[in-house]
């Protein structure tokens, strides 16, 4: 991977945290309803904040779909040429983790975005309200929970075993894909502001302190001459 598309992808990712924490400072500032609010509550909410939905709607593609695979796509291609112990297998769960990533997000906003139209609030029944807004929190909670963990597990281990980046990241990495599974039960214990709920919180900012991280790395090695290896201390 050339010097210029690895600084690229490690700028990528940066912008990604930057956006993604944006993004989430817009929604929940808008104080969404949890799991066990009726459907009444949801379609008041939905009314609402329809430019909050419709912002969060137009955005998430681009934070998804174009800064995070940018720079998973890069992350890809650093931790292939160094995992040749593996044969790259690490190395691409990692990568098909940011895929699951990515298209899960895309997914779960599909459903915010059918949630926000006015059509479909006038003629739902209480009961698809319920269904939709149950999918969106399996979908943002549970599922994607998974795919960032196979994302991360995939990358710390590659780093781990062969001091392409420095080892605090894999360590870190570690302790966000236990946070980020723990977490991913609470959905179905149906409490949200419980032990289980409470994980989601430091699962989120750990998982992005450690794309900062990462990208941070490749930036940086970027600017020198050889391999992307920094310190494994």
């Amino acid at each position: 991977m050339s010097n210029s598309w690895r600084r690229i992808s490690g700028i990528a990712g940066v912008a990604y945290v930057v956006l993604f924490v944006a993004l989430t400072i817009t929604i929940v500032s808008a104080d969404p309803p949890g799991s066990s609010a009726s459907a009444a509550e949801f379609r008041q909410w939905f009314e609402d904040n329809e430019l909050t939905v419709g912002l969060q709607t137009w955005a998430g593609p681009l934070v998804f779909g174009v800064f995070f695979l940018l720079f998973a796509s890069g992350l890809r291609s650093v931790l292939g040429s160094a995992d040749i112990r593996n044969e790259g297998v690490w190395a691409r769960l990692s990568f098909a983790g940011a895929l699951l990533t990515v298209s899960t997000a895309l997914g779960g906003l599909a459903f915010w975005a059918v949630l926000a139209q006015d059509e479909v609030l006038a003629v739902a029944s209480d009961g698809t309200v319920k269904t939709l807004a149950a999918f969106d929190t399996i979908i943002f909670f549970a599922i994607i929970n998974w795919a960032q963990a196979l994302f991360v597990l995939g990358a710390s281990v590659v780093i781990i075993q062969t001091g392409v980046m420095a080892k605090w990241i894999a360590w870190l990495g570690g302790v966000v894909v236990l946070l980020l599974v723990v977490s991913a039960l609470w959905p179905f214990t149906g409490d949200d502001e419980g032990f289980l709920g409470a994980l989601g919180f430091p699962a989120v900012i750990g998982f992005g302190v450690w794309v900062l991280g990462v990208a941070v790395s490749m930036i940086r090695s970027s600017s020198e001459s050889g391999p992307a290896v920094t310190t494994s201390g």
